[in-house]
């Protein structure tokens, strides 16, 4: 019979002396107490290296892999020492050696197996940094500057990890530019060079400072480098001496006519490129005093004036090789400068900068020569901005050589009415910084030269009754068809649309149940989206579907793509459309899926937007949302992507939030690094575990998807909406309002992936999930309410986070986790913490980090002082995909 260990409780073959995984002499050989020095024990024949080195116990086996690590990888690669190791009866070894061989380092591979090593003789990795503390003294743009960051391995074997600039961006570690997160791995030292970025230093009256922090498996150390970045005054002149934006607004408010000409001409922009801020006005510089209320707009300090256009449309008519003129007028009424600008989506239309006189803007356009294309009628998209992001898509048609009288084509009034709907929309987020659209002060406008005169026969009535047919169909349409060209997309054939799919999109899963729980409802003019529960009314509009996002078409959400410093708004100009964004559709699913090119600096950026079986759930109850970025071009560009996701649930636009590692209920702005984001947080319709109504859970970590390399999140912010056409950021004022409380209760959040460096070629993937989670209580009755909920990598191998939640908990309270077989704490951590206590009587919590063994269903008990609450997780190999 197999003999049992009564300190690690497992078996042993009959006649052993020792137990082979803790060294304790077993019971029944009368040894009382201490431990057998294993690693001293003889092998019954040695172990011998290709160098002749003989190796007679484990203690002289280890410090031989240590001393000659090429030729233990190499026979730990080709069998020799599974083989010894199983011939020495040790089958866990053995195993263990043969995992390290499937390892994908094989430096760590073998690292690991030396771990598990009975013996004494190798003592743990332990990293040593120098310096701690590093002071590069008075800097400013354009320094070249250069240190170096030296690792030391003080103990033995292999220390590996990495080195991440945890919350600056103007440093960069090694030689390639950009890069803010580094893995190293060594066995005596390394140094890592750290350059600055100069042209991302920010000036201020205050040291600026950020921290390189280094995690191993030989402990984690923490470098702080500082840095002096004095702020360059402006000029003399009237503006001369502001040290700050709000000193150049105080000078220029007292003395507008003379300032205006420093706002147009540039030198405020190039003052503030100058110590390295950005610029807050967003496209060109108005002139005269539109140019004052330009800045002051974008500062926040005035709210900008109600502006009306006089046309939706525009219609020309002219010769081949004719010059046409036009020009459009937007106004106020109020005591306001307005300034404006247009832009052409296509070469034969020229715009004119805009001439602004006061409360009047007019912008002038023209058509050079007209094509030489006689019979054909001609469109464009003129694209007009004013005060406050104020914006109009205008449809612009020029009939070549005709005499037919314009009506508006099904295409341009399709694309006209989802434009007006999707900015509309977008208008009802009760914020001073959204974006406000008017209606047209008349409804088109047209010039032409005059028709020609002739005669007509019954032919000439077959285009008119074509017409009469055509606006007839509009006019159905528009009666008995949704307003805004969006569709709610599920899972399940489509009917209406059916397109390949072109983009290389492979993933594949099987559904269980394929009856939806949320829907996609698009916009096709801005390439938003919304996200609804099919399965809920909303609870203020009986009929209609719940939502989880503010505007059901998506129109508070946006993503921007960061390129070379300049935020640009996914499906905004200067982004032109590839090909059509559509309707995918895949086997068994539909998704939505745009593509994007920035054709100057030439990155492409595709959008996949679909409904997929959650993870725990497997019931179609979570939004994947994906992207792929790729510099196609043959010049490096510096590229960063952020996600704005509006958060909503029924009728509570300032949802609170749980954040696994933070006592009580999110209900305050915050910004988080990569270190401190979580696997996943959780978005509650009710502050109140007991009654949570909905409960939103976004997925940050452990998305696997087949093929794909998926980049980690590296900076949240939760904050108070700030706009729906917020570019990189929201102001810092914006970053502290209360997302709970207060006048107008709205919570969001920013979600960034690392701005970075892309030589030619490169192609990133990023993504993240929104859709329906779960928070398992305590039901009994009393004052404190225990929760749990989890998320993460739910499989073999991977980390998911469970956090448990304690209403009205006391000072040294604790909870404990229980786990089944096959799940293990992540080392390093206790079963039995203490809740950590938000003050009053809100939700205390701790966190545990899970690993699994292998796939199936466990369940995870958490107790606290009599209460107790379970959670059934699946652990599965596929992850989020078959």
């Amino acid at each position: 019979m197999a003999q049992t260990c009564s300190k690690c409780s497992r078996a042993n073959p009959q006649d052993a002396i020792y137990c082979y995984f803790d060294g304790f002499v077993l019971g029944r050989h009368g040894h009382n107490g201490g431990p057998v020095a294993v690693g001293a024990q003889p092998f019954g024949n040695p172990f011998v290296f290709p160098t002749g080195r003989s190796c007679r116990n484990f203690n002289e086996l280890s410090l031989a892999c240590q001393e000659d690590w090429p030729s233990a990888r190499d026979l730990l690669k080709q069998g020799f020492l599974e083989n010894f190791l199983g011939g020495l009866g040790r089958v866990d070894l053995a195993h263990a050696a043969r995992e390290a061989v499937k390892f994908p380092d094989k430096d760590q591979g073998l690292d690991q197996l030396l771990a598990k090593f009975p013996g004494e003789v190798l003592a743990a990795p332990k990293l040593r940094v120098e310096p701690l503390e590093i002071n590069l003294g008075t800097l400013k743009a354009g320094d070249q500057r250069q240190f170096d960051l030296h690792l030391e391995n003080q103990g033995m074997r292999l220390l590996h990890g990495s080195v991440v600039c945890a919350d600056g961006d103007w440093l960069t570690l090694g030689d390639a530019p950009g890069v803010v997160n580094k893995h190293f791995q060594f066995g005596h030292d390394q140094t890592i060079p750290v350059k600055l970025c100069s042209d991302r230093l920010r000036a201020s009256s205050k040291p600026v400072e950020t921290t390189l922090v280094i995690e191993s498996n030989g402990g984690t150390a923490t470098v702080v480098v500082r840095a002096e970045v004095p702020i360059k005054p402006f000029p003399p002149g009237v503006l001369g001496g502001s040290r700050s934006p709000r000193q150049v607004a105080e000078k220029a408010k007292a003395n507008p006519k003379e300032a205006a000409l420093l706002f147009e001409n540039g030198a405020v922009a190039n003052w503030y490129k100058s110590n390295g801020w950005k610029y807050p006005v967003q496209g060109p510089a108005a002139s005269g005093l539109g140019a004052v209320q330009q800045f002051f707009e974008a500062l926040g300090l005035t709210p900008p004036p109600k502006v009306e256009i006089n046309a939706s449309r525009i219609d020309l008519e002219g010769g081949p090789g004719e010059t046409l003129r036009a020009s459009l007028e937007l106004k106020t009424l109020e005591k306001r400068p307005i300034y404006a600008h247009a832009t052409s989506s296509e070469p034969w239309l020229e715009v004119s900068r805009a001439k602004l006189t006061g409360r009047v803007a007019t912008i002038g356009m023209s058509v050079p020569s007209v094509p030489n294309r006689p019979g054909e009628i001609l469109t464009a998209k003129l694209t007009v901005q004013s005060n406050g992001n104020q914006r109009w898509v205008i449809p612009v048609q020029l009939a070549v050589g005709s005499d037919f009288q314009f009506g508006n084509p099904v295409e341009e009034i399709s694309e006209t009415v989802v434009d007006a709907a999707a900015t509309t929309v977008a208008t009802d987020v009760p914020s001073p910084f959204a974006p406000a659209v008017q209606e047209p002060a008349f409804a088109g406008a047209s010039f032409r030269r005059p028709a020609r005169r002739s005669r007509l026969s019954p032919v000439h009535f077959v285009p008119a009754l074509l017409l009469l047919f055509i606006l007839g169909g509009i006019a159905f349409f528009d009666l008995f068809w949704p307003v805004g060209g969006t569709t709610i997309a599920m899972n399940g054939p489509p009917k209406d649309k059916e397109t390949a799919n072109k983009d290389g999109v492979t993933w594949n899963y099987n559904i269980d149940d394929k009856d939806p729980r949320l829907g996609v409802q698009f916009n096709d003019a801005k390439l938003r989206f919304g996200i609804l529960m099919l399965k809920k009314d909303d609870p203020n509009n009986a009929g209609e579907h719940k939502r989880l996002t503010f505007n059901s078409e998506g129109g508070t959400n946006n993503t921007c793509v960061l390129i070379n410093g300049s935020g640009h708004l996914f499906g905004q100009m200067p982004f032109k459309v590839e090909g059509k964004s559509r309707l995918v559709k895949l086997p068994d699913r539909t998704a939505y899926q745009s593509v994007m090119v920035h054709p100057v600096e030439k990155i492409r950026v595709t959008q996949h937007v679909e409904i997929v079986p959650g993870e725990q759930s497997r019931l179609l109850d979570t939004c994947l949302v994906y992207y792929k970025v790729e510099n196609y071009g043959t010049v490096q560009q510096t590229v960063g992507l952020r996600f704005l996701l509006d958060t909503f649930i029924g009728a509570n636009d300032g949802v609170p939030f749980v954040i696994p590692g933070q006592p009580g209920l999110m209900k305050d702005a915050r910004t988080y690094s990569e270190k401190e984001i979580p696997d996943y947080i959780e978005a509650l319709e009710n502050a109140d575990l007991q009654k949570p109504g909905t409960v939103a859970h976004i997925g940050l970590g452990g998305i696997k998807l087949p093929g794909t390399e998926l980049e980690p999140i590296v900076k949240m912010i939760i904050c108070h909406f700030p706009g729906s056409e917020t570019r990189w950021e929201p102001s810092e004022e914006e970053r502290i309002i209360p997302i709970t409380t207060g006048k107008t209760p709205d919570s969001c959040v920013f979600l960034y992936w690392t701005t970075r460096a892309m030589p030619p070629g490169e192609k990133r993937e990023m993504a993240f999930t929104y859709g329906l989670g779960k928070i398992a209580v305590d039901a009994t009755a009393g004052a404190q309410q225990l929760g749990l909920s989890a998320g993460g990598a739910f499989r073999p191998g991977g980390v998911f986070t469970v956090t448990a939640f304690l209403k009205n908990a006391k000072e040294g309270q604790q909870a404990k986790i229980e786990l089944p077989a096959g799940l293990h704490l992540v080392s390093g951590q206790e079963a039995t913490q203490t809740l950590d206590l938000p003050g009053g009587n809100d939700y205390s919590q701790v966190s545990w980090r899970v690993t699994a063994d292998a796939n199936g269903e466990y369940k995870i008990q958490a107790s606290s002082e009599g209460k107790t609450v379970s959670h059934t997780v699946k652990i599965k190999s596929s992850g989020l995909f078959d």
